[in-house]
C-alpha cells in the first residue's frame, strides 16, 4: 500500500510545486490535476511491481529523477520565455542554448523551487535504501492496476464538476487542446500526454465545412461601425503614463471607408476546387474558405503602389519603450504614419519563430508544430518577397545572427529573400551580441540602388537579457540612456531594455539617412513591428515602463505598436479599430496596391471594414465589441450587452477556433500549392 501513496504523493507534490510556482496561487481547479496525479502514481507503481524487485527499485528512482528534471524545465522555460515547452518545441530548445547566460541566472533566480523539484528524487532514493517500498504478489499487482483504472476513471468523471462549456476542464480533456490553459486546469501530467498526441498526428479538431456547388459572391455587405465604450478608453488611454508615450493621442476618430471592390482572387474557383479532390482535408478547406468574408478594397488601397518597401520584424520591441525622448526615430514611425492605438503583438508558442511566422505569413501558429519550418515546403505565393518579386522588384532579407537559428537560409528563401545572417554572408563585427547598426552599414548599399526593392530586417540588439553584465548593446547606449532617463524614476533593468533599442533607433535612422542622401526615401515605405512583448524583462520592469498598465491585464501585456510611414505623408492617419500582427501583411498588400485574396490569409486588412478579431495563444480573443478571457470565462463589453445576440460569445468561441483550425490544416496540406497548381 504504501508504495502506491508513495508515488501518487510524489506526482500531487511535484504538480503542486509546478502551480504555485507558476501561477503564484491555487483555485478549485487545481483538484482535476490532483486527481489525475494520484491516477499517475499508482499507475507507475503497478507497472514497477511487475519488474523483477531490483529493477523495480532501480526504474523508480530513474522515473522520478525524470519526472522532477520535466518539471523543472517545464518552469525554467516558462520563466525564461513566458510560454510553455511543449514535446515539439524540445527540438529547438538548443536554440536557447546560445544564451546561457540568461539560462544560468534564471536557474539561479529559481534556485528554491528548483531544489523543491529535487526532494522526491532524494525522497524515493531514500525509501528504496531502506527497504520501505515492497512488490507484492500477483493480487497485490492486479489490483494496482485496477486502482489506477479507477482512480483515472474517477478523475475523468470528476471533470463535469465544472460543467461542459467552452475551456472548461471537461472541454480541455475531450474535445479541445490548448497547451496554456491545460497547463493550469489539467495539470503538467495531462497536458504532457495530451501533447504526445498531438506529436504523433492526433488532433481532436473534428471539423466539417459544408461546400455551397452555387457560390455566389454578395458584393454588397454592410458597412461596419467600431464602437467603443468611453469609459474603458478613458480607463485605458492609448498613450497615457511613464514611458510608454508611443502613441500620440488621436485627435479625429477612424477615416470613414469607402467599399469598393473585394479583395479576392477572380481566378480561383472554390467550387471547381472541391470537386476535382479526394482529399477531405482539402474539401474541409475550401469549403470553410468558400464561405469566408473577404475584405474590400478601400480609399488607401495603393497608396504606395510601385514603392520600395522596407519591413523590420524589431526583436523584443513595446510601445511603452519608445518614447520621443530616448527612441526618437521609432517614434516618428509611430506616430507620423498610420497610427494604431489598438494594436496587438499576441505572444505564441516558440517566441520569435512564431512571431515572424504570423508577420510573414498572416496564418496562426499550432503550439504543437514549428509552423514556419513546415512552410519551407510550401508554396507561399503571398509572401512579401514572392508576391513583390513578380511585381519586378528585387527583395532581401537580414538577419543579426546565425543563419541557422530557426533554419532562416530556408524559411525566408521560400518566401522570396535573397537572405544573409551571421555565417551566411553577413560579416559584421562581434560583441557577443550584435549591433543592428552594423548590419543596416554592412547591406544597405546592396539594395539601394535598385529600381524596386523590398527589404526585411529581423532585428536582434533589443533581444534579452537587459543588464549590463551580458548584453553589449545595453552596454554600449548605457551612458546615453540614463542621461535621457534621469528624470523618470526607472529601474536599471528598464533602463537596459531602453538602451538596447537604442541600437535599432539608430539603425533606422541610418538607414532613413541612406535613403534620402539617395533621393529614394519618399519612394519608401517603411513598416515597422515586434516579433512579441519583452518577455525577458521582469514583470516589475515592464510595468514601470506601461506605467503600471500591464500589472495585472494579460491582455495589455500583449498590446503594442505596428508603425506604417512613409515620408511623404503630410499628417497621421489615426486607427482606433482593434488588430494585431496577423493583419500586417494584408494591410501591407493593400497599401501597395498588389491584388491579393484576402480570404486566404488568417488576417484581415486593418485598413478595410472587416470586422477585427484579436486572437491570443490561450484562445482569448476581442474585438470591436467583446473581450473574453478563456483563463477565466470573464467577458467585457464595449457595447451594449442587450444590442448583441444571445449566443454572440459562443458564435465568436466557434469562430476563433475554426480560424486556428484552418491556418493549421492550410500548412499541414501546402494549400496554396493545391489552389494555385503548383
Amino acid at each position: 500500500m504504501i508504495g502506491f501513496i508513495t508515488y501518487s504523493v510524489i506526482i500531487v507534490y511535484l504538480e503542486l510545486i509546478f502551480h504555485i510556482s507558476v501561477y503564484k496561487s491555487v483555485d478549485i481547479f487545481i483538484i482535476y490535476p490532483i486527481l489525475f496525479a494520484v491516477a499517475a502514481g499508482i499507475g507507475i507503481f503497478a507497472f514497477l511491481n511487475i519488474l523483477p524487485r531490483l529493477a523495480g527499485k532501480l526504474v523508480g528512482c530513474v522515473a522520478v529523477a525524470v519526472l522532477s528534471f520535466y518539471y523543472m524545465a517545464q518552469l525554467v522555460y516558462f520563466k525564461i520565455f513566458n510560454t510553455f515547452l511543449s514535446l515539439v518545441s524540445i527540438g529547438g530548445a538548443e536554440n536557447a542554448m546560445n544564451f546561457k547566460s540568461v539560462l544560468f541566472d534564471k536557474l539561479w533566480e529559481n534556485i528554491g523551487w528548483l531544489i523543491a523539484f529535487m526532494l522526491p528524487v532524494a525522497g524515493i532514493i531514500l525509501l528504496n535504501i531502506k527497504d520501505v517500498i515492497k512488490n507484492t504478489k500477483l493480487k497485490g499487482k492486479l489490483i494496482g492496476f485496477g486502482s489506477c483504472i479507477l482512480a483515472f476513471l474517477f478523475a475523468v468523471l470528476s471533470l463535469n464538476i465544472h460543467g461542459r462549456n467552452a475551456y472548461s476542464p471537461y472541454y480541455l480533456f475531450h474535445e479541445k487542446y490548448v497547451l496554456e490553459l491545460s497547463m493550469n486546469k489539467l495539470g503538467v501530467a495531462v497536458t504532457t500526454v495530451r501533447d504526445g498526441m498531438y506529436l504523433l498526428g492526433r488532433r481532436d479538431d473534428d471539423k466539417k465545412f459544408v461546400m455551397s456547388q452555387n457560390q455566389e459572391i454578395d458584393g454588397n455587405l454592410g458597412e461596419s461601425s467600431f464602437v467603443y465604450d468611453d469609459k474603458a478608453d478613458n480607463e485605458n488611454p492609448a498613450c497615457a503614463g511613464g514611458v510608454g508615450m508611443v502613441l500620440a493621442e488621436a485627435e479625429g476618430k477612424t477615416p470613414p471607408i469607402v467599399l469598393s471592390e473585394q479583395q479576392i482572387d477572380e481566378s480561383i474557383d472554390f467550387v471547381m476546387l472541391y470537386n476535382e479532390t479526394e482529399d477531405e482535408d482539402l474539401k474541409n478547406i475550401t469549403a470553410y474558405l468558400s464561405d469566408a468574408e473577404p475584405s474590400y478594397k478601400n480609399k488607401y488601397t495603393g497608396m504606395f503602389k510601385d514603392y520600395n518597401v522596407v519591413f523590420v520584424t524589431a526583436e523584443s520591441l513595446s510601445r511603452y519603450g519608445i518614447s520621443d525622448i530616448c527612441t526618437p526615430t521609432l517614434y516618428k514611425l509611430m506616430n507620423d504614419g498610420f497610427v494604431f492605438d489598438n494594436f496587438y503583438n499576441p505572444m505564441w508558442y516558440h517566441s520569435t519563430i512564431d512571431g515572424e511566422y504570423v508577420n510573414c505569413l498572416s496564418q496562426y501558429p499550432a503550439s504543437s508544430d514549428w509552423s514556419f519550418y513546415k512552410s519551407e515546403e510550401t508554396y507561399q505565393p503571398y509572401a512579401l518577397g514572392n508576391i513583390l518579386n513578380a511585381q519586378g522588384y528585387r527583395s532581401f532579407a537580414y538577419h543579426d545572427f546565425d543563419f541557422y537559428y530557426y533554419d532562416r537560409s530556408k524559411t525566408h528563401a521560400n518566401m522570396g529573400y535573397e537572405f544573409k545572417a551571421i555565417g551566411y554572408g553577413l560579416d559584421i563585427p562581434c560583441y557577443v551580441m550584435y549591433s543592428d547598426i552594423d548590419m543596416v552599414e554592412a547591406v544597405y548599399e546592396e539594395f539601394i540602388d535598385k529600381d524596386k526593392f523590398n527589404v526585411y530586417f529581423m532585428t536582434f540588439s533589443g533581444h534579452l537579457p537587459y543588464d549590463y553584465k551580458n548584453n553589449s548593446m545595453c552596454v554600449k547606449n548605457r551612458e546615453e540612456a540614463e542621461q535621457l532617463t534621469k528624470d523618470m524614476g526607472l529601474s536599471q533593468e528598464a533602463v537596459a531594455y531602453i538602451a538596447g533599442q537604442m541600437e535599432l533607433d539608430k539603425a533606422l535612422e541610418l538607414l532613413i539617412d541612406k535613403l534620402d542622401e539617395a533621393g529614394k526615401l519618399e519612394d519608401t515605405l517603411f513598416i515597422v513591428t515586434p516579433d512579441h512583448y519583452p518577455y525577458g524583462l521582469s514583470r516589475n520592469a515592464y510595468n514601470e515602463l506601461s506605467g503600471g498598465r500591464t500589472e495585472s491585464d494579460s491582455f495589455e501585456l500583449h498590446r503594442s505598436c505596428l508603425g506604417i510611414w512613409n515620408a511623404g505623408m503630410e499628417e497621421p492617419v489615426y486607427i482606433d479599430k482593434p488588430c494585431a500582427s496577423v493583419d500586417v501583411l494584408p494591410t501591407v498588400l493593400n497599401l501597395l496596391g498588389v491584388d491579393f485574396d484576402s480570404r486566404l490569409l488568417a488576417g484581415r486588412d486593418i485598413l478595410s471594414d472587416a470586422e477585427p478579431l484579436v486572437i491570443f495563444a490561450d484562445h482569448s480573443f476581442m474585438n470591436d465589441k467583446v473581450r473574453y478571457d478563456t483563463s477565466t470565462g470573464d467577458v467585457l463589453y464595449y457595447v451594449n450587452q442587450n444590442e448583441l445576440p444571445f449566443d454572440y460569445i459562443e458564435t465568436k468561441i466557434e469562430d476563433v477556433e475554426n480560424r486556428l483550425y484552418i491556418s493549421d490544416m492550410i500548412i499541414n496540406t501546402d494549400y496554396f500549392s493545391f489552389v494555385y497548381g503548383k
